[in-house]
């Protein structure tokens, strides 16, 4: 009889036990109609990347898309801003002043304007032209991040699903150019593209003023006015030819065979890109941003002639003007023997045009608004003394601003227009 009165009571206890773990777990669990999170583990060093924080001190975003009704058709000056749709239904926006050329391309392989009525796609009637460069993701608002880390993980995720945004907006309202590293990998069949580290450390950075600014102009204004045009139309006018100069007005220009500009420093060559300017389109000289961009369009543009990797960014050879390339006529005359290294005037040939953009790679260096430790200024795309595998049309240098040296008749530039 005890035992069983011993083994009742262990039974009973052994029941209040259970019914008592119950209670304790029905009371943790989360409530459905409660909007409160249960925070099971609290980890307060988790990373900042991870913390939905916000910067309090955001300032709104003000832009109102611009709604452009007018358009023009192939060989037609715009009197205003207008759209043009092409053959595949793209669509570019076209500035007051200029038109598409009259046999034209599409805008895929590189549309065409000029400020000559009638012009075409070879010149003749001497227009300045540009190319138009679409740009899937102009900009990322990172307003609300409070860290650099959060940023660059921001620009980091949208690489990773493809995406790449040509600048990004700040919590200031500013804007600030995102640059781009560009790679082969898996055995050189894909084109990796890494967003350059953001930050006050930065190596590489724009708008950026450098030590060797005399005065206190900033670039940022400028920046920002070329962005929002961008912003609202989703691409950019590129000069179709390095800038050269009509001596007569003083006047810089993107024309066919031309005497490319160079034996500039920095300085020149960034106020002489902006006489192209008047009253309804602004000229300047181009940002490092936007040649990244126009990397990022051609990324799939293979070359045949590539000995590292097929890609045309990444191996230039023989698609512009380097030294280890030989021209020949179309009597099969050799006009520049491979291992000669000589500077030729715009649009020279036509194996030196990518998607219509002339020169990009070889020929002279191209000075950018792209800062290099805060102190120089960096050059894109090769020179006719190297060739095209060591510096491929995707490639960087760099000079001090006021460079007066050698190497400056190897240096040129081109505009963009907005």
């Amino acid at each position: 009889m005890k035992n069983n009165k011993t083994l009742l009571l262990v039974l009973i206890i052994a029941f209040l036990f259970i019914v008592t773990i119950a209670i304790v777990v029905i009371v943790a669990l989360p409530n459905k109609n409660s909007n409160t999170p249960i925070n099971i583990i609290s980890n307060t060093d988790a990373p900042v990347e991870n913390k939905e924080e916000t910067n309090t001190n955001d300032i709104k975003d003000t832009f109102v898309k611009e709604e452009i009704t007018a358009k023009v058709q192939k060989g037609e000056i715009a009197k205003e801003r207008s759209v043009y749709v092409d053959e595949e239904n793209k669509t570019a926006v076209i500035p007051e002043g200029y038109g598409v050329v009259k046999d034209a391309t599409t805008i895929k392989n590189g549309l065409v304007i000029s400020d000559r009525e009638d012009d075409d796609m070879n010149n003749t009637k001497d227009g300045n032209q540009f190319v138009w460069v679409p740009i899937e993701v102009p900009i990322l608002d990172v307003s609300k991040y409070t860290t650099d880390n959060q940023i660059n993980s921001a620009l980091q995720k949208q690489a990773n699903e493809g995406k790449y945004p040509m600048a990004i907006r700040l919590s200031d309202g500013n804007y600030e150019g995102v640059l781009y590293d560009f790679a082969a990998i898996r055995e050189n069949t894909v084109i990796s593209i890494t967003p350059a580290t953001y930050g006050t450390g930065s190596t590489r950075k724009e708008p950026s003023n450098v030590t060797a600014d005399k005065d206190t102009t900033t670039y940022q204004d400028e920046f920002n006015k070329l962005i929002l045009r961008i912003r609202n139309d989703s691409g950019f006018w590129i000069a179709r030819y390095e800038t050269s100069l009509d001596e007569q007005n003083n006047i810089a220009q993107s024309k066919k065979d031309k005497v490319v500009l160079t034996n500039k420093n920095w300085y020149d060559l960034y106020n002489i890109e902006k006489t192209l300017s008047n009253e309804n389109v602004s000229s300047h000289m181009i940002w490092g941003c936007q040649w990244d961009q126009i990397m990022i369009w051609m990324k799939d543009v293979n070359n045949i002639y590539g000995q590292k990797n097929r890609f045309y960014i990444l191996d230039s050879t023989n698609k512009g003007n380097y030294s280890d390339l030989e021209i020949r006529d179309s009597d099969n005359k050799v006009i520049k023997k491979g291992g000669e290294a000589i500077r030729y005037g715009s649009a020279f040939n036509e194996i030196f045009a990518t998607k219509n953009i002339y020169d990009l790679a070889g020929n002279v260096f191209e000075w950018t608004m792209e800062s290099y430790y805060n102190s120089l200024r960096v050059v894109r795309g090769g020179y006719c003394a190297y060739d095209g595998q060591t510096y491929p049309v995707s490639s960087r240098f760099w000079f001090q601003p006021e460079y007066s040296g050698e190497r400056l008749v190897n240096i040129g530039s081109r505009m963009t227009i907005y």
